[in-house]
């Protein structure tokens, strides 16, 4: 409806009907003048329909999602240091965001995103599982296996980090020989 509209509404199994005249919208107050409660409510729920649309395997719709997601948390969360439950919801936000950025062939940002995680939650494994994979796409192999390991340590049967790691190790033994090869070509 637009504001000026006259709207005719029948109830189902009701013969009379009710008319609806709409005058005005009032406009809705900016975001930083809702009360912190609500402000933390739509960071929430923000996140949760994120995460629905990356189980509908809506990438790019979902990397949106968590980016609208974290501007709201960084508006909501007030000034650092931040509570242990927000900092742990932002950082939630921040590796999911990673993910899905590596996800999208984006591994500088996903690096970044991760990067941001770990700094606000320095034990989340997920955003150093992302962050190397992340740092490995980006030919930074020393910092990946760096990554991969930690997260290894943390939790050993990490089969996802551990055939990383192992992919990982290989591109650093061919980027090996190839520089010895090429140095052996030019002192021979």
């Amino acid at each position: 409806m637009t504001a000026g509209e006259l709207c005719l509404l029948r109830p189902r199994g009701v013969t009379a009907t009710l008319t609806v005249h709409l005058r005005r919208f009032s406009p809705a107050p900016p975001f930083w003048a809702t009360p912190p409660a609500l402000r933390w409510r739509s960071v929430t729920s923000g996140h949760a329909h994120a995460a629905a649309l990356l189980a509908r395997g809506l990438l790019t719709a979902a990397g949106h999602a968590y980016s609208r997601s974290l501007r709201a948390a960084v508006a909501a969360a007030g000034s650092p240091p931040l509570a242990p439950d927000r900092a742990k919801v932002k950082a939630e936000l921040h590796a999911d965001l990673a993910s899905v950025q590596l996800r999208l062939g984006l591994p500088a940002a996903a690096a970044g995103n991760a990067g941001k995680a770990l700094a606000l939650c320095p034990a989340h494994l997920g955003a150093r599982y992302t962050r190397g994979v992340a740092r490995a796409a980006m030919r930074d192999l020393e910092a990946a296996m760096e990554d991969l390991g930690a997260v290894l340590r943390a939790q050993p049967g990490h089969a996802h980090a551990l055939r990383e790691l192992r992919r990982v190790r290989g591109a650093a033994r061919d980027r090996d020989a190839r520089l010895a090869r090429r140095l052996g070509r030019l002192f021979a």
